[in-house]
């Protein structure tokens, strides 16, 4: 199952990306992913270009949003099962207050990066439309279509939460790793 998954996800890969320019930023796929600046939960200057070399899994969220909050414990069990194997899960807190995030990641043991966004800039980015909202990108930080957790086929944006812990998800993330 996992070979065939890896092959029908190469495929939609190479046959969409035939309609991108590879070489702009934006949210199509194989597109260059916009770099996210904010701070951390300390306060520290981050970003998205801070990564390198890791499959992203890129989570808008908020702690005001009910499915987001129903969905962290799921992406903290993808990120400790894959950060060993070149996986990244990336929180991005958007329209929230540093205070409830540091709230939530103590009580659901986030220990993933959390980027909280000051300016809102990057829900424009990545035309955030609903949280949460999740994008996987390459090492390259390049954005990629994948099979949707949720059964709606292929996609380069994942609206509504998912269950992030399921083995086929793991699998689809690695697939992509070089």
């Amino acid at each position: 199952m996992g070979r065939i998954f890896r092959a029908l996800a190469s495929v939609l890969f190479v046959l969409l990306s035939a309609c991108s320019d590879g070489g702009r930023t934006g949210i199509n796929p194989d597109d260059k992913a916009p770099n996210i600046k904010g701070v951390d939960l300390n306060g520290n200057p981050i970003s998205l270009d801070q990564i390198q070399g890791k499959v992203i899994l890129l989570n808008f969220w908020a702690t005001w949003c009910s499915p987001c909050i129903a969905e962290l414990p799921a992406l903290q069990m993808l990120y400790t099962n894959l950060k060993e194997h070149g996986v990244q899960v990336v929180g991005i807190a958007v329209d929230d207050s540093p205070e409830n995030i540091k709230a939530a990641q103590a009580t659901y043991g986030m220990t993933y990066p959390i980027i909280i966004d000051t300016d809102s800039q990057s829900k424009r980015f990545y035309e955030v439309k609903g949280l949460p909202e999740s994008f996987v990108l390459n090492g390259e930080h390049r954005i990629q279509v994948l099979l949707d957790p949720g059964g709606n086929g292929p996609v380069t944006r994942i609206v509504g939460p998912r269950e992030w812990s399921e083995k086929r998800v793991a699998e689809m993330l690695t697939s992509l790793i070089k």
